[in-house]
C-alpha cells in the first residue's frame, strides 16, 4: 500500500528506560515551611557574598581616593566617603534593601526617590535609610573583585567578564545547592 502522507513518515514511539532520571526535581535544602522571605533570599545572597561586596567596595573606594586625590575637586561629593565612614555589613544590607525597593517603586531617576518637591510623590523611606549622595557613592564604588587581580584590557589574558564572573559563579553554585533539575543529555535537546 502506498504512503498516503508524502510529507513525513511516522515512526512508532521509542521506549526508553529513564532510570537515570529517578531523582527528585525541585527545591532542596530549604528553610522550614513558615520561614520569612528573607530566609529564602539568604540562601542565594549569602553572608559570605555580602562580606565580599563590603570588603571589595571599601578597597575600591580607598584605592580610588588615594589614586585620584590630586584630581578630585575640593567640592566633590566623593570626599563624603571618608566623612561618612567605610561601608559596613549593616549598611550594605540597607543598600540591597534600597535597590530591591527601587524595583518595587518605579521612579524616573535615582534622585526622584529622595525628591521632596511633590509631597504626593514623596518616598520618605529612602531618605531615612541613606542620603541620596551616600547612595550614589555606594553605587559608584560598588565592587566585588580586587582590580589589582584582573588582567588589563590589552593583556592576552584579559577577561571582559572578570568583574561580574564571581557573582555569576556564586549564583550558579547556590542554584545547584538549592535546586535539583532534571538531568539532560545532548540528544534530548532540539
Amino acid at each position: 500500500m502506498a504512503d498516503t502522507n508524502p510529507w513525513f513518515r511516522a515512526y512508532p514511539p521509542e521506549i526508553r528506560n529513564h532510570t537515570e532520571f529517578d531523582q527528585n526535581v525541585g527545591p532542596k535544602r530549604m528553610p522550614p515551611r513558615n520561614s520569612r522571605p528573607i530566609a529564602y533570599f539568604m540562601l542565594i545572597f549569602t553572608m559570605d557574598l555580602m562580606k565580599k561586596f563590603v570588603l571589595e567596595t571599601n578597597r575600591y573606594a580607598r584605592n580610588f581616593l588615594t589614586r585620584n586625590q590630586h584630581n578630585i575637586s575640593n567640592k566633590s561629593k566623593v570626599h563624603d566617603w571618608n566623612k561618612k565612614g567605610k561601608l559596613t555589613l549593616t549598611k550594605f544590607k540597607a543598600f540591597v534593601a534600597v535597590i530591591l525597593n527601587m524595583g518595587l517603586i518605579k521612579k524616573a531617576t535615582i534622585s526622584e526617590y529622595w525628591n521632596r518637591k511633590h509631597s504626593s510623590q514623596s518616598t520618605p523611606w529612602f531618605r531615612k535609610v541613606f542620603t541620596r549622595n551616600r547612595f550614589q557613592l555606594l553605587l559608584k564604588f560598588l565592587h566585588l573583585v580586587d582590580n589589582r587581580k584582573i588582567a588589563p584590557r590589552n593583556s592576552p589574558s584579559y577577561d571582559p567578564t572578570a568583574k561580574f564572573k564571581p557573582i555569576v559563579d556564586h549564583f550558579n553554585l547556590k542554584s545547584k545547592t538549592h535546586y535539583s533539575r532534571l538531568k539532560t543529555f545532548p540528544l534530548m535537546n532540539p
